[in-house]
């Protein structure tokens, strides 16, 4: 790769960073899991035998809770709808411990679109509840009592899961307080009163005829995958139309509105425990000078080019936009690390480098100077793009260059680098 590595700051040289913070969350999730599976263990030791298998329990159910995954509702930042809980507590009342545990794994098998962490400690956490459900069957079965209160007691016992696990997760990510955690359970909280009910129903139908409650838990899932399904469709169009008047009428990417949107749509995304995203602020240099030589006409041409080159260069899914002037913004979900951000602004920078465009019977280079940032769950879009806009002014000062600097962590710390281009 044709780059100069740097520290941005004077003073000894830390190693290269490869992620933002490697061990944000790593602790939660790597925690979860073990100590649900410690449990479970422990459970069985104690038990001194293991339970009696069911297709039902230990396959059917998880299998569905996996499927759940494939199909989220979102309705907010940090808030996606699903079956999953509800579908967990029923493995756990109708299964026992050790179907509940296994239907809490099966959620972090289906949530495909989420980093690992999220994966692994979403999991840990739905093992936890769903063991807490199969004890509260246990007692169902034994006779000890009622099954609406198996129900009442395994929901209370899922709430308290998800908010000291999630109150967890925000303190080893250092982003405690949150007021999402208190939202969050709010809504959890809803969900299981609705879906209360029906519950008890399912597990009073479960035991002489299983199969008819896993198909109304299937029906569930379809339900809800048509309905995704539908609504992506029909928000498809509308989305275009959308984008098609909020289009720079010079280059044909998209307005500064639009990018302002799409970056807190973005963020949405990362909060949401998926992968953090990329942020590039490119700058064609000199081209006040540009546009002294060959005028107006020919500054638009350079605009169009630019635009056209950063595109050739972006990958499929990226959004490019035109934040004013000679500005042009990238958008690039799912970069993890500094390294792949560095790698794709410098494939941007040869793109446009690499060419030459024809203006007045001569051929001419055009350079750019870029500066990227990765968009995490701890930057809001505003200090994102300052800080993607700190990185340009460095590059600016070389032109023909990429700063890339790591986004600020809470506190205040920051790691700083960047790649110069030769």
């Amino acid at each position: 790769m044709n780059s100069l590595l740097r520290p941005v700051e004077s003073g000894e040289s830390p190693p290269t960073p490869t992620t933002v913070d490697p061990r944000a969350g790593t602790r939660v999730a790597l925690g979860f899991p073990l100590l649900g599976a410690l449990v479970a263990v422990s459970w069985l030791a104690a038990t001194g035998s293991a339970p009696e298998f069911s297709v039902w329990t230990f396959l059917v159910l998880p299998a569905i809770c996996a499927a759940y995954g494939l199909f989220p509702v979102v309705v907010g930042s940090r808030v996606v709808f699903s079956f999953e809980i509800p579908t967990v507590i029923l493995a756990g009342l109708v299964g026992g411990p050790l179907a509940g545990v296994l239907a809490g794994v099966a959620t972090g098998l289906g949530d495909v679109g989420a980093v690992w962490r999220r994966r692994s400690t979403y999991a840990g956490l739905t093992m936890l509840q769903g063991f807490a459900a199969g004890l509260a069957g246990q007692a169902w079965y034994a006779g000890r009592i009622s099954l609406p209160a198996a129900v009442v007691l395994a929901a209370v016992a899922s709430l308290a899961v998800g908010f000291s696990g999630h109150a967890l997760v925000l303190v080893d990510r250092q982003n405690w307080p949150s007021p999402w955690l208190v939202r969050g359970s709010l809504f959890e909280l809803a969900e299981l009163v609705v879906s209360g009910p029906f519950l008890v129903l399912l597990a009073v139908s479960f035991s002489t005829s299983p199969g008819l409650v896993s198909l109304a838990a299937a029906s569930a899932l379809a339900t809800l995958a048509i309905g995704t399904w539908t609504l992506m469709s029909e928000r498809s169009p509308v989305e275009t139309e959308r984008y098609a008047k909020l289009l720079d009428p010079l280059t044909g990417a998209l307005s500064r509105v639009a990018f302002e949107a799409a970056l807190a749509r973005e963020q949405e995304r990362v909060l949401r425990g998926e992968r953090s995203a990329g942020l590039l602020v490119c700058d064609l240099d000199h081209f006040g000078q540009f546009n002294e030589r060959y005028g107006h006409l020919g500054g638009d041409r350079a605009l169009r080019f630019a635009v056209e080159r950063i595109q050739a260069a972006a990958r499929a899914g990226d959004l490019v936009a035109r934040w004013g002037g000679e500005e042009i913004c990238l958008i690039t979900p799912g970069i993890g690390s500094l390294a792949e951000l560095e790698e794709l602004c410098e494939r941007v920078r040869l793109s446009v480098t690499g060419a030459s465009l024809a203006l007045e019977d001569e051929r001419v280079s055009l350079t750019i100077s870029i500066g990227a940032t990765l968009l995490t769950d701890w930057s809001c879009p505003e200090e994102t793009f300052a800080r993607a806009d700190e990185a340009l002014y460095l590059a600016k000062r070389t032109r023909d260059a990429v700063c890339v600097l790591a986004p600020k962590l809470p506190g205040g710390e920051r790691t700083a680098w960047a790649f110069a281009g030769a």
